[in-house]
This record gives C-alpha cells, structure tokens and sequence, in this order.
C-alpha cells in the first residue's frame, strides 16, 4: 500500500505537527479484514502524528485513500449483525437524544450504515431514511435483513438530491484519511438548522493516556483521532455549534466482549449462554456529540 508523508495537520493545515505514537503496522499486510467493524487486533497502529494547532492525532504517513475505499468495498463482516440486540441498545440511546433536537418525520441521512441496525430503528422511529455503505456485502445485510437499499459508494459519490434534517457519522470520522473533505461533503446535504450526530472515540481520555499504545481504538481502520478541543474546532470550521455533548457507552453481550480479548473461546458452547447476558461498558473514552448546523 501507498503511504504519502505529510508536512501539515490534515484538519486545521498547520504545519505545527510533532510524532505523536510510532506505528506497528506493516503497510504491505494489511488487508479487507482488517477493516472489519469487529476486528479485534487491538493496538495495532499507524504511525501518528499529533497537531499543536488544533489538537488532531492523524496518521502519518497516510495510507493511500484509494486503496482504503477498496478495501472498505470488499470487506464482508458477518459477526456485525449477530450483535444486532446489543448495537440496537447503543442506537436506541442516539435515537432518544436525536428525538429531542429532531423531530420523527424528517429526513436523516447514515453515512457508514453498515449493515442497517440503526437505519431500521431510525425508521421504525418515524425517520425517513437513507444511507450510504461503501461494504457490498454489509449492503447487501442492510437489504436482507431489513429492506434497506443503501447508496453504495463513499459520501463523496452520494448524487444526493433531498436536504437532510439529520446526518449521522458513527464511529465513521476515524477512519477517514481527510475529515475537512468529508465534512465539506455532508455540510451542504445538511438543511440550515439540522443536527449532525457524531459519535468517535476520545484520544485525550484517561483511558487512552492509561492504556497507551494498549487502547483498544488502536486499529488498523483508524486513521485519525480527536480530543474535544480537535473536535470542536473541525465542527466550528464547518458551520456547526455544538448543542449537546455526552460520553458515548458501549451495550455488548458478555459474549461478545468475552470474544474480543480471547478468539480462541468462539463458538456454540459459550454463545447460547453469553449472549443472554448483556453489559453496558462506559469506559469514558468516546465522544457522542450533537452539533446544530448554523442559519446561514
């Protein structure tokens, strides 16, 4: 895979930018699987370099975008709807936030919709609603599972066409090489008033300082990292006012996060058990935020 070095943070274009962790990925092994939503080699890495402007922990250097959109259009993750009960329970809390700052009837827009979990409950919920997934197979999910026909392709390709009411990137904003360009994409499907809803983890948590090259949002699909202050400053230079700010928690089956630290217990003799048990892990370490997009 092709790497480009960078002189500058990709968010704020300072050229302020210091090593921030050294990296364990070998470029030339990485694969589609390696970008499934529940991959779990934790602590592997990109190199990072971390912004004195604005406080942006990117990678560098940057993997090629290209060859990510191809792997993100490969991959296949069948074990992302088998915890359908579990993310329903995280989507279910966004739902409830959301209801309050948008009203059911109108427009929402998923970007990275997987395999449709939370697009089905937004409809259920009275959204109308429309995604974009660049995975076929998690696309293909989304029809299955739910009647979902979801933009296949990247925000950049979206043809768009109606003005959202809402627009939501979960767990999405880490794992792209230019968080301005996608930015500027969504900002103008956005209607003057309407909420984006972005969920991504914290690098300036306790959990990530302790755990250090350890923290488990140290993977190979995430490719930049915000604290508050970065993440303040990329919505601010889009037009958006945060409204309301709240630590994202994590609904798991016991089997699941059983399954994350030790692969090797997979299968029928723990599942029908674990997975009746669910747990809510709030380790503080992600950011949900609900920004407000300003009247021009």
């Amino acid at each position: 895979m092709k790497l480009t070095a960078l002189d500058r943070c990709p968010s704020c274009r300072s050229e302020r930018i210091r090593l921030f962790k050294k990296g364990t990925v070998e470029p030339q092994a990485v694969s589609a699987g390696d970008f499934k939503i529940t991959d779990s080699h934790y602590g592997s890495r990109w190199t990072f370099f971390a912004c004195r402007g604005c406080g942006l922990v990117f990678a560098n250097p940057v993997p090629d975008p290209e060859a990510i959109a191809r792997f993100y259009a490969a991959l296949e993750d069948e074990e992302y709807s088998q915890e359908g009960e579990g993310r329903g329970r995280n989507f279910n809390v966004i739902l409830k936030r959301l209801g309050r700052l948008v009203p059911a009837g109108s427009a929402l827009l998923d970007v990275g919709a997987a395999s449709g979990i939370f697009l089905n409950l937004a409809r259920a919920a009275g959204y109308r609603v429309q995604g974009i997934e660049p995975s076929s197979a998690l696309a293909d999910d989304a029809e299955r599972l739910f009647g979902l026909k979801l933009f296949r392709g990247s925000a950049e390709q979206f043809p768009g066409g109606e003005e959202f009411q809402a627009v939501t990137l979960l767990d999405v904003l880490e794992h792209v090489t230019d968080p301005n360009a996608l930015l500027a994409t969504l900002s103008p499907l956005l209607a003057p008033g309407g909420v984006l809803v972005v969920s991504t983890p914290d690098i300036g948590s306790l959990a990530a300082r302790l755990m250090g090259g350890r923290w488990w949002h140290y993977r190979v699909a995430h490719i930049n990292f915000f604290d508050r202050r970065a993440l303040e400053r990329l919505l601010d230079a889009h037009g958006f006012d945060i409204v309301l700010r709240r630590r994202f928690a994590w609904n798991f089956s016991a089997y699941y996060l059983v399954t994350r630290l030790l692969p090797i217990l997979k299968g029928p003799a723990l599942q029908r058990p674990l997975k009746k048990l669910h747990l809510k892990l709030q380790l503080f370490d992600s950011w949900e935020v609900y920004a407000r997009k300003r009247e021009k």
